[in-house]
């Protein structure tokens, strides 16, 4: 898996690196993906993002709690006749929905935000963008790699978690005349020994242990 995230608060954050990762990119796309996610420290998302997952899980919480109400009223309503504003009812239903919609969208803008920020903090949007090109053909199930290996399930804009990989590249190509005359790090160094940094490959598959990780 090819997989890089952040956790903790912007004072007290760390920052986890898959090994399928740390194997498969070299240094130059590796420090743009470690940029990104101490990008997204230094904005503070983890806090926006958390707070906004609990508003979408009130709502989630509020819209049941109504549903049950409205549904134990039900008889009631429909005997006395009185009048129902289906607006609201409605709004009730589906709030959920899009509570997570605007969720989703929050999410998106982020990570526009963590790619500039990454690219400008190491003044190589090369390596970002490379990275994610790799991070986006290593994604989907085996039977996509089988059937499709040149093109992947569309998922619509609106329920995507991050944005399409070809508008965050092109996004990170618009910045390079910015960038054009910093110094770009690491584009001529070799590339470090994997081996050395992290050991040799593991050999065998993950398995429960008794805390209950995977590993």
């Amino acid at each position: 898996m090819l997989n890089a995230f952040a956790v903790g608060t912007r004072k007290h954050a760390a920052i986890a690196v898959t090994d399928g990762l740390v194997r498969q990119l070299d240094m130059r796309e590796l420090v743009g993906v470690v940029a990104h996610e101490i990008s997204h420290v230094r904005n503070n998302d983890l806090w926006v993002m958390g707070l906004a997952d609990m508003f979408s899980r009130t709502t989630s919480i509020l819209s049941l709690i109504g549903q049950f109400l409205l549904f134990l009223n039900l008889p009631l309503i429909l005997l006395s006749q009185v009048t129902v504003n289906w607006f609201a009812i409605f709004l009730l239903i589906f709030a959920p929905n899009l509570s997570a919609l605007a969720q989703l969208a929050l999410a998106r803008t982020r990570e526009f935000d963590a790619d500039l920020n990454a690219a400008r903090l190491t003044g190589d949007p090369d390596g970002l963008a490379s990275a994610l090109v790799k991070i986006e053909r290593a994604q989907g199930g085996w039977l996509e790699r089988i059937f499709m290996p040149n093109r992947r399930v569309p998922v619509p804009s609106l329920l995507r978690t991050h944005p399409e990989t070809e508008e965050r590249v092109r996004r990170l190509m618009e910045l390079k005349p910015e960038l054009q005359s910093a110094e770009i790090l690491l584009a001529g160094e070799p590339d470090f020994d994997r081996y050395a940094v992290f050991g040799k490959p593991v050999s065998r598959p993950p398995r429960r242990h008794i805390g209950g990780l995977w590993h």
